[in-house]
């Protein structure tokens, strides 16, 4: 990459002046063969001419919403942002016809981070402008937009302004799988030291080429698929993300088409493409250039990849691309990675109850399997921490995953308490220095980490420690007509007990009855984990909350399940 770059900004108008004529993102916009394209010059004298607009109608620091579907027009909103140095919020755009869907959420990041302007869709600002009571709720925000190329301002009116490694790249909202979501403080500064990070782990060479097809509102979607690129001078071909959800082979299609070396995503990604790729369509593809195939944001379970590895093997998918990686939206995007050849090893289930780590030479039914996420880098520091004492949990046991380092962000907007909690916590020991509590436990093995679940989802019942995505795995494999991926498992206090709940989404309605699946899940449950549930529910399938990228949001799971507004179904 580009040495002495301090921002973003820099990074783009070298690659501008420099590679003016190199592709720097295709689209397609059918997730097939409808394209569109833009060159590094085509993506700075855009956002000039952005920025320039941007600089008559905000001031330096201000705030704005980015509602845009994926595609180049986010991209264009996004770097003009930077352009005029305001802070970019990237948000899930609300359709133009399910307004009020969308319209709780972005009024609660409103609230807490109120943006001056509003970048938009012409197609979304036609329907906004009728109605007055969501202007109303939108305060002051200007709407602007900007999906035309045409802002009227000339490119060559834009002023550079001063950017340091210091000054805010955007607010990543979290996804709030577990809390409510707050916006997480990025830095050009930890933008620049996580892309070096992932460029070093990722062995990303000018011979590399992006396929991504992430949502680009979470951290993922942007900087590993958009932001990436441009750092390290890669050409990306983007898809619609809902392209991919709806047919998984679109995906490995696009792979096969532009030879792709670097793509990724969730561990459901990969399942479901085991699950909905025919034989037949697996023989049209060729995945043998596929060289680094990275696994992260949800637990990376070994199961999916070896049956990934094994059924797309005949069309030259290497076990070798598989990454698992491990990382968060407080850290910019990736904390470890491990490349080349995944590393598993086996755990005593009765011992990973009590917190303790007692590896297995081989794996048996009183056994978990977990993938190691790589090892620490030599900028930053990882320690394993008991969460109760705050000292760093004795070897051989399983504790909070704490960070220190140049890609921590510098805490969340406007919530001065919260930062200091999570963003500067010290070790008890004395150890100097300031962490970043993650909330993820897991433990350190031969200087890898494996992660085993998070605290806020970890169910404990008679002073044991249970996973809430083990349990998970039970449930949908314990009856055909349970969605893979489709249940959440929660617990509930009442009276001082932990009340284990269950929410299975079905697949079919009229050809099975309701109390078989019920007395399927609970003997499976009652087998493998010794747990007695509490309530099972079934729902139709995407009745579970998910992020826009396909975790699970337990905590509003939970209250949907307590509110009595899950969308329930009676089989017959």
């Amino acid at each position: 990459m580009i040495s002495m770059s301090v921002s973003l900004v820099d990074v783009l108008q070298w690659r501008a002046a420099n590679q003016p004529h190199q592709l720097a993102f295709r689209f397609l916009t059918d997730g097939e063969y409808e394209e569109v394209v833009m060159t590094y010059e085509e993506l700075d004298r855009r956002a000039r001419s952005l920025g320039a607009l941007l600089q008559t109608s905000t001031k330096t620091g201000d705030r704005a919403f980015i509602f845009f579907p994926p595609g180049l027009d986010f991209i264009v909103a996004y770097f003009g942002c930077l352009y005029a140095k305001i802070i970019p919020i990237p948000a899930f755009p609300p359709h133009p016809a399910r307004i009020e869907k969308n319209l709780p959420a972005i009024l609660r990041i409103a609230a807490d981070a109120k943006p001056a302007v509003a970048l938009l869709t012409a197609s979304l600002f036609d329907v906004l402008k009728f109605r007055k009571e969501i202007i109303t709720c939108l305060g002051n925000m200007k709407l602007i937009v900007t999906d035309d190329d045409k802002t009227g301002v000339p490119a060559e009116q834009w002023q550079q302004p001063v950017i340091k490694g210091n000054d805010l790249a955007f607010l990543q909202y979290t996804s709030g799988s577990t809390t409510t979501p707050k916006g997480v403080m990025i830095t050009h500064g930890n933008l620049l030291d996580n892309m070096k990070l992932i460029e070093k782990i990722f062995g990303v060479s000018d011979e590399s080429h992006g396929i991504i097809w992430l949502p680009p509102y979470h951290d993922m979607g942007l900087i590993g698929g958009i932001l990436q690129p441009v750092y390290s001078g890669i050409p990306v071909t983007l898809m619609p993300y809902m392209m991919f959800l709806q047919r998984p082979l679109r995906w490995l299609q696009t792979i096969s088409r532009f030879r792709g070396t670097v793509s990724g995503g969730p561990n459901f990604a990969y399942d479901i493409c085991v699950k909905k790729i025919t034989p037949e369509q697996r023989e049209q593809l060729d995945l043998s250039q596929w060289k680094i195939a990275f696994n992260g944001a949800e637990p990376v379970y070994h199961k999916t990849l070896d049956e990934f590895a094994e059924y797309f093997a005949p069309c030259g998918f290497h076990r070798d691309a598989f990454l698992p990686c491990y990382g968060l939206a407080e850290s910019t995007l990736l904390v470890t990675g491990r490349p080349k050849s995944p590393k598993k090893i086996h755990l005593v289930n009765s011992e990973l109850e009590k917190n303790k780590i007692l590896i297995s030479p081989e794996s048996n039914e009183d056994t978990r399997t977990v993938i190691s996420c790589g090892h620490s880098q030599s900028d930053q520091k990882i320690w394993v921490v008991n969460p109760e004492t705050l000292r760093p949990s004795n070897p051989g046991e399983v504790g909070e995953i704490w960070i220190s380092g140049p890609s921590v962000a510098s805490g969340y907007w406007n919530k001065p308490l919260e930062t200091e909690l999570t963003f500067n916590a010290q070790l008890s020991n004395g150890e100097e220095g300031k962490y970043l509590r993650t909330g993820d436990l897991g433990f350190e093995n031969d200087g890898e980490f494996y992660i085993t679940g998070r605290i806020k989802n970890l169910i404990i019942s008679d002073g044991k420690n249970h996973y809430p995505h083990d349990i998970e795995r039970t449930v949908e494999s314990s009856y055909p007509a349970i969605l893979p991926g489709g249940s959440a498992v929660f617990s509930i206090s009442n009276k001082g007990a932990e009340r284990i709940i269950v929410v299975a989404e079905i697949k079919h309605k009229s050809i099975i009855n309701e109390h078989e699946v019920i007395k399927a899940i609970r003997y499976a449950i009652s087998v493998y984990h010794g747990l007695t549930i509490d309530d099972i529910r079934l729902t139709d399938p995407g009745a579970i909350p998910r992020t826009t990228s396909g975790k699970k949001r337990h905590f509003l799971c939970k209250e949907y399940y307590i509110a009595g507004t899950l969308k329930e179904i009676t089989l017959t």
